[in-house]
């Protein structure tokens, strides 16, 4: 076990893009012919060249034009598709500290927790180093902020005023964390506290919102905000807002059904929705909308659920998916959170069912792409590093063997992966 400050300075350490664990990496190798989609938003090159030396890409282009250094090592992977490594914004470590690994088989080479003391994270790294794995790049928030009687006190610091929220803010980033995340019952002047520590050290703050109006804590500075049901309440009329606020408020869970039936009755043109997406014009925040935690459909819900309630919360998931579109259209920058389990996902496959749901609410598979990796890198203010496969970056890439612009559920179809230049071996991580 690391003593603090060996806990500190290994997370620190990990926010570098080229791990110090698993094989050598080979000194250049070109991977020739296969259809590119680099993660900028960019169409894609139908044949390819990638060249990577030292663990970072050194070339990219077409590959007629982009000449190949003597005596690397060459890969035909011509009728493959090439994406950059995957970026799960919302994975939640919990007591599964495997689930990185094979997540990392299934093409997501760098997470976020977004809210976890940081000596859940011990396991992971013993192991990789035990094992001289090559491990997916890992960026930490430390334990959720937030106020009385928290949601899940397990992960939570809780701050009692403003002063207090500062202070644990700047002890989450002396202890290693890259971003800040506020829970929903932390008030509004402390969650500019935290805030405020995040723009000093140059680290975004996102927030899970429930009782806090999205608009005025984006007004605030929030950069992101966790859940798009953390926007469902900003657009319920005020006084409908402040009843969801005050049931929240007596009971936790309250929320669960709650959101549902907010989100059924929602006017996505009204003037509570027009409000809230001129602050998403004028600010363009980051968007996690972690859709496939809240899937429900009718025709299979869960255990013991009324047919009523069934239609109610499919209604209110349905229009979660149209919200994210929306939010998307009026400026916020969406990105891709696994969530780690959910409803119809199976182990480790939770990114991309977030990726597929994206497409199924109106997004191209390119945009959905783009937001798993290069929107996604530029959130976790690291798009000088990863996200794209562009030259001078981390050599982290997916090797699809069918094309996700066809169909996105390609993006199951995994036949290497490529992590600071070095290939892993896909087989043994889907073990874990």
């Amino acid at each position: 076990m690391y003593s603090r400050l060996g806990l500190a300075l290994a997370l620190a350490a990990s926010t570098l893009v080229i791990p110090a664990t698993g094989r050598a990496v080979d000194p250049t190798l070109v991977l020739d012919g296969a259809q590119l989609i680099d993660g900028t938003g960019a169409p894609p090159v139908p044949s390819a060249r990638i060249v990577v030396s030292d663990g970072r890409i050194a070339a990219v282009g077409p590959l007629a034009s982009t000449p190949a250094p003597d005596g690397a090592e060459h890969v035909d992977l011509s009728g493959r598709t090439i994406v950059p490594g995957l970026i799960d914004l919302h994975f939640h470590i919990e007591n599964d500290p495997k689930l990185a690994l094979r997540q990392l088989s299934h093409g997501v080479t760098a997470f976020r927790d977004p809210g976890q003391w940081d000596d859940k994270f011990v396991p992971l790294r013993e192991m990789v180093a035990a094992d001289g794995l090559k491990g997916p790049h890992i960026f930490t928030c430390g334990p959720h902020i937030d106020g009385d009687h928290p949601a899940y006190p397990n992960d939570a610091v809780v701050a009692r005023d403003a002063d207090e929220a500062r202070r644990l803010a700047e002890r989450n980033v002396a202890w290693g964390a890259t971003a800040l995340k506020i829970y929903f019952r932390l008030p509004l002047a402390s969650a500019k506290a935290v805030i405020e520590v995040c723009n000093a050290h140059h680290i975004p703050c996102t927030a899970h919102l429930e009782i806090l109006d999205a608009r005025e804590a984006l007004l605030a500075g929030l950069h992101g905000i966790e859940h798009i049901t953390s926007l469902g309440p900003s657009l319920l009329p005020p006084r409908e807002r402040e009843k969801y606020r005050q049931a929240v408020l007596l009971d936790n869970d309250a929320r669960r059904d709650g959101r549902y039936e907010s989100f059924a009755h929602i006017d996505l043109d009204g003037p509570d929705a027009q409000a809230l997406y001129a602050v998403l014009r004028d600010r363009h925040p980051f968007l996690d909308p972690t859709l496939a935690v809240f899937e429900r459909r009718a025709d299979a819900p869960p255990a013991k659920t009324p047919r009523e309630k069934a239609e109610m919360m499919a209604a209110g998931f349905e229009k979660m998916k149209q919200l994210t579109r929306r939010a998307a259209a009026e400026g916020a920058q969406i990105v891709v959170g696994g969530h780690s389990e959910v409803p119809f996902a199976g182990r480790g496959e939770a990114p991309w069912r977030e990726i597929e749901l994206l497409v199924e609410s109106g997004f191209t598979p390119l945009e959905a792409i783009h937001a798993a990796t290069g929107t996604a890198a530029t959130f976790l203010y690291r798009s000088d590093e990863l996200g794209t496969l562009r030259p001078g970056l981390a050599a982290d890439l997916v090797v699809l063997g069918a094309d996700p612009l066809k169909d996105i559920r390609a993006v199951r179809n995994v036949e290497r992966v490529l992590t600071s230049g070095a290939w892993i071996d896909v087989a043994r991580y889907r073990d874990y």
